[in-house]
């Protein structure tokens, strides 16, 4: 008997639902996109949920709508009214072209779909009830102009998938962040998400960038953004970015790219943009980026992925340079930073070709190291010989909070200070005379954190704040808050609900109180949120974070005293020689590697 079979129609449609409809946010998407196709200037989701999970979706539109013939149809699958040849394949307009959604959605789920067309002079209009792909009626009813599709039980015959379906919050965070790139798409469409019969989020289809960034991320984000517009050869480019010296972040969740009104994922974009600043974004930082791409549809390969998520581009370099000059334009014209005397770069120079102005000194006078150790002189400072440097009391603050006053009951050695270098590494020697070079800021961060990891999950986590915080959270992350309060709290934070989109913080990690900064709870919340994990992950997560955020940072001058109590801190860890991201903390250069180095061996 063969071993080679061909699958059934029903196995076939669940193995392409898979594909397809990963979760509730996957449905979310592919209906709204129908209805962005359809030209529908209104769009309205609502989400329905209790505690076993979503129960329900639904989205109404005003687009052109079907007939009654063509409502059936569009539920076979490869049905679709957008292509019609291979040809088609090489300059998709539109966002959807497969024809698969609903026959797949409707193979896992119970789908109520209700469709007039506009303009049609029959009274009536069609519906069809499927049943995980099962017709179970087709028949006239009344309903205005466009399509509402209403979907129940998603998952319920495919317990495979649905047992690995997150938590509400969770899930709904998902719609949100899908719902609100599709809006940054869409600006000339109105746009209302409910839950549970509540407005959670809208836009008013005005067409402005920043009305829809302000609708989802709030007024005060929106005008840390400065525009990006322009066209370079057959590529334009529209959109917003932040300004350098707003707030960063440290992942790259806030890129909002879309090419030929379609949003994608792409890491060679995301590269071009933080090319485009060039020195002015801080190592390890990330911009907020949203920008539309316009070039020819032929230009782009969409049908790669399922989802339609990633594209390939045919001139992927030219591309690139585009949104990386594009950027650097914008920021020129912001005069961010200016040419160096008698320098006028091209448009696509690097940020290299530019010079920033010179700080002023930080100090009147220096000491400097043995000139045995070095061949010129490097600054070691003392609090008396530093002058107007306010960020010294900040430093002082911060030691204070990680200072035990105790070293571990062994012979541990604290390297003697010699100076500081490029104010950020600790110059040091050891007992046997060895230079020690020391990252100020790993070194720090893994006192830091191994202080939170202690408290963690204790009575001893948190300290109440006298005055509470207000900070303006996102939908994304409102929708998550949930499913990490528990997290929260055992690192020693508390949050409390206080308006639409604002919550109060009552409480911070004991160990400082920077820690309630508003620039570090989202920090705080996107290391969370980035990726899954069990709950002691997140946790951790959460704990680097905030251990990052809250130490001393490199470019920062410290005096003797300070960095000697720095390396002091750091040798009562129990792993003082990697920070908690596994990064080196010290190197030591051994005389019989300088001898090396030197040629003396």
């Amino acid at each position: 008997m063969s071993k080679v079979r061909i699958l059934d129609e029903e196995t076939i449609s669940h193995i392409a639902a898979g594909e397809v409809v990963e979760r509730a946010a996957s449905v979310v998407k592919e209906l709204v996109e129908n209805a962005v196709d359809a030209d529908a200037r209104s769009i309205r989701i609502g989400i329905s949920a209790d505690k076993t999970g979503i129960t329900r979706i639904s989205v109404t539109d005003d687009g052109v709508g079907m007939d009654f013939d063509d409502a059936l149809l569009a539920f076979r699958q490869h049905a679709t009214s957008k292509i019609s040849r291979p040809e088609d394949l090489d300059g998709i307009t539109t966002l959807g072209f497969r024809g698969e959604a609903l026959a797949s959605i409707a193979a896992i789920s119970k789908v109520t779909f209700t469709t007039k067309e506009r303009g049609s002079a029959s009274p009536e209009a069609a519906r069809v009830v499927i049943h995980g792909g099962e017709l179970i009626s087709h028949a006239a009813v009344g309903a205005p102009e466009g399509t509402s599709i209403i979907i129940e039980a998603l998952f319920y015959n495919t317990p495979a998938r649905r047992k690995f379906q997150k938590s509400v919050p969770t899930e709904l965070s998902h719609v949100y962040d899908m719902v609100e790139r599709i809006a940054l798409s869409n600006r000339h469409i109105s746009f209302v998400l409910l839950y549970n019969g509540k407005e959670r989020f809208q836009t008013f289809g005005t067409g402005s960038y920043p009305d829809v960034i302000a609708a989802v991320f709030g007024s005060s984000f929106s005008k840390e953004l400065t525009p990006v517009s322009g066209s370079f050869g057959p590529v334009k480019i529209d959109g917003w970015i932040t300004r350098p010296g707003s707030e960063m972040k440290t992942t790259q969740t806030r890129f909002y790219l879309a090419v030929n009104g379609r949003q994608v994922t792409s890491r060679q974009l995301q590269w071009a943009i933080r090319e485009g600043y060039g020195t002015l974004l801080p190592k390890g930082m990330f911009p907020a980026a949203f920008l539309d791409i316009t070039l020819d549809p032929r230009e782009v390969d969409v049908n790669v992925h399922p989802t339609k998520r990633e594209i390939r581009l045919s001139r992927e370099r030219e591309v690139m340079r585009s949104v990386q000059d594009a950027v650097y334009q914008a920021l020129h014209e912001e005069r961010v930073f200016s040419p160096a005397p008698g320098h006028k770069p091209s448009v696509c120079s690097r940020l290299t070709s530019f010079s920033l102005p010179s700080p002023a000194p930080a100090h009147d006078s220096v000491t400097t190291l043995p000139a045995e150790i070095v061949g010129e002189p490097v600054p070691a400072y003392s609090a008396k010989q530093v002058t107007g440097q306010a960020p010294l009391k900040q430093t002082e603050k911060q030691l204070r909070r990680t200072e035990t006053g105790e070293l571990p009951e062994t012979d541990i050695f604290v390297p003697e200070v010699l100076g500081q270098i490029g104010d950020t590494y600790i110059l040091a020697k050891n007992e046997s005379g060895d230079l020690i070079v020391v990252d100020q800021h790993a070194a720090h961060e893994r006192i830091m954190y191994d202080q939170l990891l202690a408290r963690a999950s204790s009575a001893e986590s948190g300290q109440e704040l006298i005055v509470p915080l207000p900070i303006t959270l996102s939908k994304k992350e409102i929708a998550a808050l949930p499913d990490l309060q528990e997290v929260l709290a055992s690192a020693g934070y508390l949050l409390e609900p206080f308006g639409k989109d604002v919550w109060m913080v009552r409480s911070v990690p004991v160990v400082s109180s920077t820690l309630g900064d508003p620039e570090v709870i989202h920090a705080i919340l996107e290391a969370a949120l980035d990726g899954v994990g069990s709950t002691d992950e997140v946790l951790d997560r959460v704990l680097k974070t905030a251990a990052c955020r809250a130490v001393v940072k490199g470019n920062t001058p410290l005096t003797i005293e300070q960095m000697q109590r720095l390396l002091r801190q750091l040798m009562a860890t129990r792993s003082p020689y990697t920070c908690p991201h596994g990064r080196p903390t010290t190197v030591v250069l051994s005389k019989s590697r300088l001898a090396g180095m030197f040629l003396r061996t």
